[in-house]
């Protein structure tokens, strides 16, 4: 994966766990980790950033659904933060 999609990737987890640490009904205990990012060893991928709008929509957001139930909109604006420029 070219460095800068590791570090674009990097900075848009780091911006959501910001977020989610700081909200009252979540925490530090519910960021995401880095096992969401990180791609088994025999993944070929080819597009970094096809790839992380993919485990955006599959994965994250209905994790960020689970946390913010009752919050939609925090949920939406959270995933076009995530994908805005991909």
């Amino acid at each position: 994966m070219p460095s800068e999609d590791v570090s674009l990737i990097e900075d848009k987890i780091n911006a959501l766990n910001n977020e989610i640490e700081q909200d009252r009904s979540l925490g530090p205990q519910y960021r995401i980790g880095h096992s969401y990012v990180t791609p088994c060893i025999s993944a070929r991928i080819s597009d970094a950033r096809s790839w992380f709008r993919d485990l955006v929509r599959t994965e994250i957001v209905p994790l960020l659904e689970e946390y913010w139930f009752d919050a939609p909109d925090k949920v939406s604006t959270a995933a076009k933060s995530l994908l805005e420029g991909l």
